[in-house]
């Protein structure tokens, strides 16, 4: 969700007209009314579950590391220090190339521990939860938001009690709900008042999601 901008949006009747990268489809979304963002946030509790905090990631992959007890403990531990660090260093300063950088050292660093980490319940149930919510939430997002689409492949667009039925969003391209569904979190996102360029919440470390533009 990083990166992505919209259009100002002044009412929750005004429709964003989105084309995903690549795509010959456009898909038109809806900010949402107050109702409707409650319905959505509701669903997506219900859907998605809770999304953990890049915190509650860290954690439990330092509790995953005293359980394994690996001979280089300290130094371990010390990485994902180092990666927590960097990471909200980024999130001061997202246009950072020099911490960029670093992040991506410190993140190829940490992937050695994760993936010692993978098997051990309390990282392996946090690391369920992230994929979990990274993948239903573009999904029930696209079902609230969606109040239109065009091009090839397409069924005709229908909505059934203000949402769009499961079975049509199948019609979908997988990789286009999670386009989609990422610009429809932005707009829901978005206060009434917000003048654009305002970026959706990320997901959990080591869940990573697509980034779509345009």
């Amino acid at each position: 969700m990083d990166g992505m901008t919209a259009p100002p949006v002044f009412s929750a009747h005004d429709l964003v007209a989105f084309t995903p990268p690549g795509s010959p489809r456009t898909y038109r979304l809806a900010p949402l009314t107050y109702r409707e963002r409650i319905a959505f946030r509701t669903a997506l509790a219900r859907e998605a579950g809770m999304r953990p905090s890049p915190q509650d990631v860290s954690n439990g992959l330092r509790t995953a590391l005293r359980e394994i007890a690996p001979t280089n403990l300290d130094e371990a531990l010390a990485v994902v220090d180092d990666a927590d660090a960097v990471r909200e260093a980024v999130d001061a300063a997202p246009d950072d190339a020099a911490l960029k950088a670093k992040l991506a050292e410190a993140q190829a660093r940490l992937a050695v521990i994760i993936t010692a980490c993978m098997d051990v319940p309390v990282y392996a149930e946090l690391r369920a939860a992230g994929e979990r919510w990274t993948g239903m939430a573009p999904w029930v997002a696209c079902r609230h938001a969606l109040r239109g689409w065009e091009g090839p492949g397409l069924p005709t667009f229908q909505r059934d009690k203000g949402l769009v039925p499961e079975t049509l969003l199948d019609a979908m391209p997988a990789s286009e709900i999670a386009a989609v569904g990422l610009r429809a979190f932005l707009l829901v996102s978005l206060d009434r008042s917000a003048e654009g360029n305002s970026a959706a919440p990320s997901p959990s470390p080591g869940t990573p999601t697509p980034s779509p533009e345009g």
